[in-house]
């Protein structure tokens, strides 16, 4: 779906370039936490991960029965995704964007035992999560807003010493923090949308290194050249 987003950049009538396109992409709080180092299974008992978030590791996470957190492997593979569609395509006008929606009262809790939801989940998630409208906020932001800078979105206050010292970054991203502990990035005070710094892979080169394995492993699933 996304390579069907490729086009020539569009120029308007001032003569100025205009997006082809954007991709957002639903990450979480738990990327924070996909280490490369954890042991997996094979079948034979089990074998360790290669300490990086290679192309290996990558395979595992696509193989059934081999990694034990395929979730938040994925909530790391879409803010990699992301950075690699932006190094890819930003040059024929596609912008992707990746967000944190934050812990929501949702229905994606509605399969928890009925009583336990009803009498303690439910009451506890209403006054600590936020709401569904709120939990969308960082998404639709990410779809319409003048996105300035950056890859990631979440929707929390953070700290004063996490915060980047800068002027307004433009009339819809005024809040722009660092990389957070990953505390805060589960609850907190709800301030709409925030450019953060995402927790990537130490490759070197800032997280593109694992990316680009990412997507040498996505092309190979779905035989895209």
């Amino acid at each position: 779906m996304t390579s069907l987003l490729k086009a020539k950049n569009r120029i308007n009538r001032n003569g100025v370039k205009e997006e082809a396109g954007r991709v957002v992409n639903l990450s979480s709080v738990t990327h924070h936490f996909v280490r490369a180092d954890e042991r997996r299974v094979d079948g034979k008992g089990g074998i360790p991960r290669t300490g990086n978030h290679d192309e290996d590791f990558w395979r595992g996470c696509a193989a059934v029965g081999v990694s034990n957190n395929t979730y938040r492997e994925s909530k790391l593979a879409s803010i990699l995704f992301t950075l690699m569609l932006n190094e890819k395509f930003s040059k024929e006008g596609i912008k992707a964007v990746a967000v944190n929606p934050g812990s929501v009262n949702s229905e994606i809790w509605r399969n928890y035992p009925t009583l336990l939801l009803k009498y303690i989940l439910r009451p506890l998630f209403k006054m600590t999560y936020l709401s569904s409208r709120q939990g969308s906020h960082t998404s639709v932001a990410a779809a319409i807003g003048d996105v300035p800078k950056g890859v990631y979105l979440q929707p929390y206050w953070q700290p004063k010493k996490f915060a980047l010292e800068q002027h307004r970054l433009s009339a819809s991203f005024g809040l722009s923090y660092g990389l957070p502990f990953p505390a805060f990035e589960m609850l907190g005070v709800f301030v709409g949308h925030a450019i953060t710094e995402p927790r990537l892979p130490k490759d070197g080169e800032n997280g593109l290194v694992s990316a680009s394995a990412l997507w040498k492993v996505c092309s190979d699933i779905v035989d895209l050249p």
